[in-house]
């Protein structure tokens, strides 16, 4: 992992040597750019003022040559050849030339006959122009001369015919002391080309005419960068440019020669005589570049240091602040800048975190000890996003106030509904119990009815066998039909009783039922603790549902035994009717007879059948009463349940609303 010191101390560095490397790099382009800016100025300037010279001496020799052809002595054929000579010579004297001539149109010297007539200088003055020609082996003297010609005019005037050429000799060396001149710094060199490329003046005299580089550039590769320059100054350019030669850079400038024809100087130095400053800057320069940047090394090392020091620092007190460490000191930095501000605001943010988590853990400590009235200690360090904290520790603590709250409320509730349950059970116990005496005795007195029915029954069935004896024992049938007569009416008295009873019981087992459905409700309102009663109020439930279904089954045999009495009441009737009329209808005696035995064995069945009602309201009696007993002691347990959570509950001292 890439430490912040040398994140820092590259990024300085770096930036530092950039900045550095493009000032020195710029500094030494410039200083570099300069010295040839100037060089080419100085040199170029050189170049053309001595062009100018040579011109301007030049011209001043072609001026003397023409002003001499327009002397009319010299082209009339009355001056003699002494006076044309004498003229010459005056000039020669008076200019400073080495000699003069004077050639007939024909090309011949007047003055020594020898043939001219083959050099370029005599063929041009013939055309009319003032001419200088190229150093050239002089016919006379076997030196290297230049020749400065003009045409010499009939009668001196211009516009006449041309009668010869006049031709002056300048000194020999005259372009060579020129160059020689030219002296710009050490080791510099002035020369000469012709139109051709041939050197036509030099410091050095062995080169004249005989050295051309474009030449000797086709076999010696070093001469290709000067024989580029000459092929320019051939062309009549100015210009500046770089040569090699001798193992050595130089600068050459150069200028045509105007008034000639296609001659061009060039002046040239060593390179190093000009750049030697330069480069002296540049090893300055590269001097203070390195040293610089051994500076800002220096200066990045300890500015990273004195940021990443404090800030190491701080991190690792971080990491022990993760690893549960509040209490270690964070080291200290003096100073005014960001590591110090960094390291206070360290030192702020733990004992922040130290308050907050402190404050956190003595809140939840009392919490934990069943306070939920607790306030925080440092209300003012919960701050932007640490208030949430606060807020939802409060927003616990009322929701565990309200739930406890609500639990005793509950508590409360379904202690007072258990006793109520309870009270019920053990009112439905009671009740079922005397239900129970009730049904037995309804059943006692079934039974009786039941006796009585088999002995109608078998008092009918005598009574069909003493039908001969009926009209002696006629009264005492009457009675017996009488005694029946009660006898349905205490059976119709007693089945409405059974009515009333079963009625009873059904508003027993409906009021159960109700029961059973509140105490539900409360044991599910009591959560865990009320699961054991929820399971009791279930059955109880299913037991009183039972209880219904019961005695409406026993209803409506009752409701049939009803009706067979009323039946059974209208057959007795119809006996008493029959005993009274017995004289009227003795005939009809043995047909009623029968008749009673079928409705007696009817009715007998109906009984059984109420009987085994009977049984089963009695059982179901029974078995409401152990339901209702097991109810109550399950009401009280859950009571007792709910007075213990009630207890619980009381130990916590609740946030006060």
């Amino acid at each position: 992992m890439n430490s912040i010191r040398k994140k820092i101390t590259v990024s300085l560095i770096a930036t530092v040597l950039i900045a550095l490397a493009a000032v020195g790099a710029s500094s030494i382009f410039l200083n570099y750019r300069s010295t040839l800016v100037t060089v080419e100025q100085m040199m170029g300037e050189t170049a053309i003022l001595a062009a100018e010279r040579i011109e301007q001496e030049l011209t001043a020799y072609k001026n003397v040559a023409m002003d001499t052809g327009c002397i009319a002595q010299l082209s009339s054929g009355s001056t003699t050849v002494e006076e044309k000579q004498a003229i010459i010579n005056e000039r020669v004297s008076t200019h400073g030339f080495q000699r003069g001539n004077l050639i007939s149109a024909g090309g011949y010297s007047v003055f020594d006959g020898k043939d001219y007539s083959d050099r370029e200088y005599v063929q041009q003055a013939l055309k009319g122009n003032v001419y200088v020609s190229e150093p050239l082996v002089s016919k006379i003297t076997g030196e290297l001369s230049i020749m400065v010609a003009a045409p010499v005019y009939a009668h001196g005037s211009r516009d006449s015919q041309i009668m010869g050429v006049v031709y002056f000799v300048p000194p020999e060396t005259f372009l060579n002391d020129i160059v020689s001149s030219i002296r710009i710094s050490e080791g510099c060199r002035a020369y000469m080309i012709n139109k051709s490329g041939d050197t036509i003046a030099d410091v050095t005299l062995d080169t004249i005419t005989t050295q051309n580089v474009e030449k000797e550039a086709q076999s010696d590769s070093s001469l290709k960068s000067r024989a580029v320059l000459h092929e320019e100054m051939r062309q009549g350019k100015s210009g500046f440019g770089s040569v090699r030669g001798d193992g050595e850079s130089y600068f050459l400038a150069y200028a045509p020669v105007g008034g000639t024809d296609g001659w061009s100087l060039a002046v040239e130095a060593p390179q190093s005589v000009y750049l030697s400053d330069t480069y002296v800057g540049m090893m300055i320069n590269l001097a203070v570049v390195l040293v610089s940047i051994l500076a800002s090394i220096v200066v990045a090392l300890k500015l990273s240091s004195n940021i990443s020091i404090p800030m190491r620092a701080c991190a690792e007190r971080m990491k022990k602040m993760v690893q549960g460490d509040l209490d270690s000191p964070v080291p200290q930095v003096v100073g005014r800048d960001e590591t110090a501000e960094l390291t206070r605001s360290t030192v702020e943010m733990i004992e922040t975190l130290n308050l907050i988590i402190r404050d956190i853990d003595y809140l939840l400590t009392e919490l934990a000890n069943q306070n939920f009235d607790v306030r925080s200690e440092h209300r003012d360090i919960y701050v932007g996003d640490f208030e949430k904290i606060l807020r939802n520790i409060r927003n616990m603590k009322s929701s565990l106030s309200g739930t406890l709250r609500q639990i005793d409320a509950s508590a409360g509730q379904v202690s007072s509904a258990s006793g109520q349950v309870s009270n019920g059970a053990q009112s439905l116990s009671q009740g079922s119990i005397e239900q129970a005496s009730a049904v037995e005795e309804l059943a006692a007195t079934i039974s009786d009815i039941s006796t009585s029915a088999k002995t109608t029954a078998s008092a009918a069935k005598e009574a069909g066998r003493f039908v001969a004896q009926a009209g002696g024992q006629l009264s005492t049938s009457v009675e017996y039909v009488k005694d029946l007569n009660t006898a349905m009416e205490k059976i119709s008295n007693s089945s409405v009783e059974i009515g009333k009873i079963i009625a009873t019981i059904e508003d027993i087992a409906f009021q159960t039922n109700i029961l059973a459905l509140n105490a539900a409700v409360e044991a599910a309102r009591a959560g865990t603790a009320g699961k054991g009663f929820a399971v009791v109020a279930d059955e109880v439930r299913n037991l009183a549902s039972k209880s219904d279904k019961a005695a409406k089954a026993t209803k409506d045999l009752i409701e049939g035994s009803i009706n067979a009495v009323t039946e059974g009441s209208q057959v007795v009737n119809k006996v008493t009717e029959a005993l009274q009329q017995t004289n009227e209808s003795a005939q009809h005696v043995t047909t009623q007879m029968d008749i009673v035995v079928s409705a007696v064995e009817e009715q007998t069945a109906a009984i059984a059948q109420v009987t085994e009602g009977v049984d089963q309201i009695s059982a179901v009696v029974q078995t409401n009463s152990a339901t209702a007993q097991e109810s109550a002691a399950s009401s009280e347990e859950l009571s007792a349940e709910a007075a213990s959570l009630k207890q619980l509950v009381d130990r916590f001292v609740l946030a006060k609303d």
